[in-house]
């Protein structure tokens, strides 16, 4: 056999490795590309207006939203993120259950317009006849939520009856008590107001075992408000921040 025909039979075999080799690659390509697209989407943005909204509307739109913070969550897979943005007050008579991963409420209208919606939480009569105040609960491993250009005003316990007396149960954002807890629980304020009656009971934040990741930019709050920041801190005169191993945290004083 030549030299002129071993080369052509090596070149010939070589260009068929390589067309094997890109075919194989192709084939990996597609069956990757096919695995990504059949991931589901997890993450969710609705709008809500408990004014004029219905939760029988689409709720992907501001000329659809739904009317309730709970129809946004319950339409976000759970573990996924779910985007609110809240278009007016928003009156909170009972605690709503969050399994989503990450909470996101945004009061687009604190831009435009330069008024940011309220969240209100009221007291309420529970099932086992105590006293607690409306606001978010976390159950989930993984839990953390953004509050942004929104405001929060914490109630007066005037005429509430029983008077409340579990501080973690009275307060807006808090965790279960003794399952289904977060090892941590994530909260972040962005130009966020936060008012209260001088007469409030409870706190921002309830803790039971779950550590604290609490971060805060641009966020204002009463001058009244040490040990009224989290359950588990409640000194009146405020507790210095890096004595406190439950919580990270770029304020000073809690």
């Amino acid at each position: 056999m030549s030299l002129e025909s071993q080369i052509a039979d090596l070149v010939s075999a070589t260009n068929t490795l390589i067309a094997t080799y890109n075919g194989k690659k192709n084939e990996i390509t597609a069956a990757v590309n096919a695995a990504i697209a059949g991931i589901p989407e997890t993450s969710r943005t609705w709008w809500v207006d408990q004014v004029n909204g219905l939760d029988t509307n689409a709720g992907n739109s501001s000329a659809a939203p739904f009317k309730t913070i709970g129809k946004a969550l319950a339409s976000t897979p759970a573990s996924g993120q779910c985007s609110v943005y809240l278009l007016s007050d928003y009156v909170m008579t009972a605690s709503i259950a969050v399994s989503c991963a990450y909470l996101l409420i945004y009061g687009p209208n604190a831009v435009t317009s330069g008024v940011a919606p309220k969240l209100r939480p009221q007291y309420f009569l529970a099932t086992d006849a105590s006293t607690q105040m409306a606001g978010f609960i976390f159950y989930s491993q993984a839990n953390n939520v953004e509050l942004r250009n929104v405001d929060i005003v914490l109630p007066s316990v005037a005429g509430v009856v029983p008077a409340p007396t579990i501080t973690r149960v009275n307060s807006f954002i808090k965790t279960n008590s003794s399952s289904s807890l977060p090892p941590v629980l994530g909260v972040m304020l962005q130009t966020v107001v936060v008012t209260k009656a001088a007469d409030f009971y409870g706190a921002l934040i309830g803790l039971s075992a779950s550590s604290l990741a609490f971060g805060c930019f641009a966020a204002t709050f009463p001058s009244d408000m040490l040990g009224k920041y989290v359950s588990t801190v409640s000194a009146a005169g405020g507790t210095a921040a890096n004595t406190l191993s439950q919580i990270t945290t770029n304020l000073s004083t809690l």
